[in-house]
């Protein structure tokens, strides 16, 4: 609305100067009849103030003036005898207003050519000041590999005035060398094609590296040329040559380990991974990009809830991070064990969204086998593999807190081997290690998986028998381990025949560890008082 009210206005202001010129015409043509000199016509100066109204204000200052010759052409046609000799023939009007149009559309066409090649000169002058202030190389070659157009940066870069270069050859400019690098990338700028490239410029002893674009200009079917635009990227390169070391220094220092890095895309679900994972799950050596769902699918069931959870709460800011030990499924179809800690390093400023998180994975796998081992050592028999006391009271424990809440019966039976130091001093500790593991052997026959068998020390063992639904179940076990260790057993070419005494006590989910065992130890001396090679169930 601005440009058309601004254009109005110069419309009407070179109008009016159009009309003006013209007043002044006839002004002058009344001042030399008042003089007592008779113009032969009444519209000669009038005539030359619209050509002038034409000259200075275009078609609207012609119009301008025109309209004030019209106005005086008619009213001295309402005086003829002011000048007789001009209206007494039609001739004379018809010629003078032909030569007016003529000179009008002369005059306007030279006007209408010098306004272009203004607007033209003005538009070069702009796109060169524009161009000039770039701090890149912007320059215009045509298809004879000729400089047209260049800015002032070629000239800071060159240390050449623009005059010189332009209408230079690429290979003229430049030398063999450096073109002969150029020119594929100018060839396929050539055949039409957009082009991107960087490459590296060595100026008295100083290098940079330089980005260039090299645009094709498409016209009537054909390239004429192409546009370049060239930009300093040292520092960016620097920044970036940097970026690589600092990253093939941490590969460095991880090269080797079995720590992991991961960078996951919370947008796209996509996930970064360094190196040491595909050695983890099975595989070469390398980086891999993978996503959320591939690696969900890689965990143990057991593990993929407890995972969710901690990472849910991490992204939603109720934890700053999380550290959760899992397994991984590998190629080979085993399970790893991975200690996986994260952190979320990018979050929506809007919405407070979790964007972007990063942790690693360690493989512990080695470090949890070593931990069964040594758990088990701690919790079991060396010599039989039994539970040792203290996984025992813990299995008791838990079958006493398991019965309170069912409102079920346990049962201990308490036996040792009778008269094994006999036997141990006639065979020698080997002999006697062996009947142990061979007793042992039968005691884990003769019981349910979830029943627990322990072996306190010496020749004494003690079995624990969840769920009891009736006394008698207890009496069968006792009676069948009772036979089962009459049956002999070769030791070192020997027949050696072992019998056993159990003490049978019963309780439940309100019973007393301490007092169970005791009344089942109580109930083992019975039975060897008895004589041995039996069982006694402990009053109550």
């Amino acid at each position: 609305m601005r440009l058309r009210d601004h254009a109005e206005k110069a419309g009407f202001s070179n109008y009016v100067l159009g009309a003006c010129l013209g007043l002044a015409g006839v002004l002058i043509v009344e001042a030399l009849l008042r003089t007592g000199l008779r113009p032969l016509t009444p519209i000669a100066w009038p005539v030359l103030g619209a050509l002038a109204g034409a000259a200075l204000g275009g078609a609207a200052g012609f119009a301008g003036g025109s309209l004030i010759l019209v106005a005086y052409y008619l009213v001295n046609l309402l005086q003829p005898q002011r000048f007789p000799e001009f209206y007494a023939h039609p001739y004379n009007t018809v010629s003078w207003l032909a030569g007016l149009a003529g000179i009008a559309i002369l005059i306007l066409a030279l006007r209408g050519r010098r306004n272009a090649a203004e607007a033209l000169r003005v538009s070069e002058m702009r796109l060169r000041t524009i161009t000039d202030h770039l701090p890149a190389l912007v320059s215009y070659i045509d298809a004879q590999e000729r400089y047209r157009f260049s800015n002032r940066t070629y000239e800071d870069w060159l240390r050449m005035p623009r005059d010189a270069l332009l209408g230079r050859t690429v290979r003229e400019l430049w030398g063999e060398e450096r073109y002969a690098a150029f020119k594929p990338n100018i060839e396929r700028a050539l055949r039409g094609e957009r082009v991107s490239y960087e490459y590296a410029l060595v100026q008295e002893g100083v290098e940079r590296r330089v980005m260039a674009t090299y645009v094709p200009h498409v016209e009537a079917g054909g390239v004429r040329g192409f546009f370049v635009l060239a930009s300093d990227i040292t520092q960016l390169a620097a920044a970036r040559n940097e970026l690589h070391a600092q990253h093939q220094r941490l590969e460095a220092a991880l090269d080797g380990s079995s720590l992991s890095l991961w960078d996951t895309d919370l947008r796209t679900g996509r996930v970064y991974l360094s190196e040491a994972w595909s050695e983890i799950v099975g595989g070469a050596r390398s980086e891999r990009v993978s996503t959320v769902q591939e690696l969900v699918s890689l965990l143990h069931p057991d593990d993929v809830e407890p995972l969710r959870r901690v990472s849910l709460e991490v992204m939603k800011g109720s934890r700053a991070s999380y550290a959760l030990e899992h397994r991984v499924r590998t190629a080979a179809g085993d399970w790893r064990w991975i200690l996986s800690r994260g952190r979320v390093t990018e979050r929506d400023p809007a919405s407070g969204r979790a964007l972007r998180m990063i942790g690693t994975n360690l493989d512990i796998t080695d470090r949890r086998r070593m931990e069964e081992a040594l758990q088990s050592v701690a919790q079991s028999d060396p010599l039989t593999g039994l539970a040792n006391r203290l996984l025992f009271q813990d299995r008791l424990r838990q079958a006493l807190a398991r019965a309170r809440r069912a409102g079920s019966s346990i049962a201990l039976l308490y036996l040792d081997l009778d008269r094994f130091k006999e036997v141990n001093d006639s065979l020698g500790h080997t002999g006697g290690d062996i009947l142990l593991k061979d007793f042992a052997s039968r005691l884990r026959a003769g019981v349910r998986a979830t029943d627990t068998v322990a072996r306190f020390g010496g020749d004494e063992f003690v079995i624990l028998l969840e769920d009891v639904k009736d006394r008698g179940h207890a009496i069968r076990v006792a009676e069948k381990i009772v036979a089962e260790a009459r049956q002999p057993l070769l030791v070192e070419g020997r027949e050696l025949t072992a019998t056993a005494s159990i003490g049978v006590a019963f309780g439940d989910g309100n019973a007393v560890e301490e007092e169970l065992l005791r009344s089942a130890d109580a109930a083992l001396y019975e039975a060897k008082n008895a004589g041995r090679d039996g069982y006694r169930v402990a009053a109550g």
